[in-house]
């Protein structure tokens, strides 16, 4: 069934008259009364008593009518729907996150839901490389990563990071330490290689250029678990800075040497044609302009 016929069928129901319908359809009157006469002919019935002052319904076109209404009211409203869609205003995000942006991410996101209330989101705290893989497998949308990205992601920065060194707050340094084996006396809390192995690099290439290997005590397969740990004074850690905005109880030095810094930004496929997401990585790039 057409929904013009319908519309058709709902315009000259309403006015009571062809050629007032016709009109408002920007119609001639025989194109209206074809229109008419085929939605008749597919319900098999007559909808309208014609007469010298105008057109009446038949009963049974008086019985049809909610019905037609109730079909052009849901077709415009699936009509409406997809064109959110087309346009990336509906439709659902899945968003990768990891430490550095655990503060950042929630907030900018929280904000285009306000703007954007039809899109859902799901965000999921990742390192970088398996953000990476999610995304080329198709299971994240985006992802706030290490950069630079790999080949095949798109990507811009958002934020610049360094590498910072936690101490318990009953630590004895108020600086970071000359003797860096000084450390060492109280040990270190280690997030697992797998669960953040690009932090493990930065880490690794910081202390090499130091000569320094830090005496690890503790593992944790989570950063939650560090930074509690080095809360409860068990150990000191070495961290992303932003970090430290989640960490109480400690002393935190940020480390400024160039081996301890690197940037985050937003990665998406460059070949996936989704207009949710490129509505997205408009709006956080015009968000973060001056962040990075």
């Amino acid at each position: 069934m057409e929904i013009r016929l319908l519309r058709a069928f709902l315009t000259v129901a309403s006015l009571r008259h062809f050629g007032r319908a016709a009109e408002a359809l920007h119609l001639s009157q025989p194109a209206l009364s074809k229109q008419v006469l085929a939605l008749e002919e597919s319900l098999g019935g007559r909808l309208f008593e014609r007469g010298r002052h105008g057109a009446e319904l038949t009963t049974f076109g008086a019985a049809f009518l909610p019905d037609a209404e109730t079909l052009v009211r849901d077709a415009d409203d699936v009509l409406a729907r997809a064109r959110e869609s087309s346009s990336g205003r509906r439709g659902h995000l899945r968003i990768g996150l990891g430490l550095s942006t655990l503060t950042l991410a929630p907030s900018l996101i929280a904000a285009y839901r306000k703007q954007h209330p039809n899109i859902g989101v799901t965000l999921n705290d990742l390192s970088s490389a398996e953000q990476t893989r999610r995304l080329f497998a198709g299971k994240l949308e985006a992802g706030f990563l290490r950069l630079p990205a790999d080949a095949g992601l798109s990507a811009f920065p958002v934020i610049d990071e360094s590498l910072a060194l936690a101490v318990p707050q009953h630590a004895k340094w108020k600086r970071l330490p000359a003797k860096l084996d000084e450390l060492n006396d109280l040990g270190f809390i280690g997030l697992a290689r797998s669960r953040g192995p690009g932090l493990a690099g930065v880490i690794d290439a910081w202390c090499a250029e130091r000569g320094f290997a830090p005496r690890v005590i503790q593992q944790t397969d989570d950063i939650q678990s560090v930074l509690a740990a080095v809360a409860a004074g068990v150990g000191a850690a070495f961290l992303p800075s932003r970090a430290q905005y989640l960490l109480r109880d400690a002393r935190v030095f940020r480390l400024k040497d160039a081996s301890a810094q690197w940037r985050v930004g937003l990665a998406w496929q460059t070949q996936r044609d989704d207009p949710v997401v490129a509505r997205f990585v408009e709006y956080v790039r015009g968000a973060t302009r001056h962040a990075a």
